[in-house]
């Protein structure tokens, strides 16, 4: 069984390739998947794994909801393993999420990492096109290795984790308690057709009067962002200008070539 989240579609990606190589279960992380409340049965020959991108350094908000909020039926130390998807490095994001699955008596046996491209508009512009088809390429490489990994059980941190790890508890520390809902709105070519209120994971955006609001628990995934076909929502004074980004099967191919 395999819990994902995905903002861009990277980790999706990530999670569907595992999944595919190995025929375990996916299953989405989202607000509504919270609010379910599954208990997920692992038989005595699976292998439970979580496919999420690295914020700040960070796990996402919604996947450690989720896993403080995860029921497992079961469970008999089966592996455990973990794939984070960064554009730089993934500081020390295992250590964090260790602790979180120890408390739900979960042990973390395997920890992987893939770079994948860095769509943090927020901050910086994407990398340019030549880029991104070698960015990816090599992920694809990658993710094979690591399903083999994962087929033999292996316990290993193979993960990398950056020369600035040391400031994983900070930068997480900021993300956790930063409002990131602020800065988000709106430009004239919003046309509230409503699609990043049906895309949302954490259910944060609302239309009221034919214009959009966020209000909530903001994870910051920004595929509300990248999604908008319309390219109207912004945030701060820098989207604007700066490239969208959402991975898809066809683009992968498309720069494999």
């Amino acid at each position: 069984m395999i819990f994902y989240f995905s903002g861009t579609g990277n980790s999706k990606h990530v999670a569907e390739k595992i999944a595919y190589g190995t025929g375990e279960r996916l299953v989405y992380i989202s607000d509504d998947t919270i609010k379910a409340n599954e208990v997920y049965e692992v038989k005595e020959n699976d292998k439970l794994g979580f496919v999420f991108p690295v914020y700040w350094y960070c796990i996402p908000t919604i996947v450690e909801r989720f896993i403080n909020c995860l029921k497992i039926s079961g469970y008999q130390k089966q592996y455990v393993y973990a794939v984070a998807t960064y554009g730089l490095a993934g500081g020390n994001v295992m250590d964090r999420l260790s602790l979180i699955l120890n408390k739900k008596q979960l042990q973390l046996n395997g920890k992987y990492g893939v770079k994948m491209v860095d769509n943090y508009v927020v901050g910086y512009n994407i990398e340019k096109e030549d880029m991104r088809r070698k960015i990816l390429y090599d992920a694809d490489v990658e993710i094979d290795k690591i399903i083999s990994m994962i087929d033999h059980k292996e316990h290993i941190d193979h993960i990398k984790k950056g020369k600035i790890a040391f400031v994983t508890p900070i930068t997480g520390y900021a993300y956790r308690k930063t409002n990131h809902i602020k800065k988000f709105y709106t430009t004239q070519a919003c046309n509230s057709c409503g699609q990043c209120v049906r895309e949302c994971p954490c259910n944060v955006i609302h239309i009221e009067d034919g214009k959009l609001r966020w209000e909530g628990d903001c994870t910051f995934c920004l595929n509300c962002i990248h999604g908008c076909k319309q390219a109207a929502i912004q945030y701060g004074k820098f989207t604007a200008k700066r490239e969208r980004y959402q991975y898809t099967r066809t683009f992968q191919e498309y720069c494999c070539k």
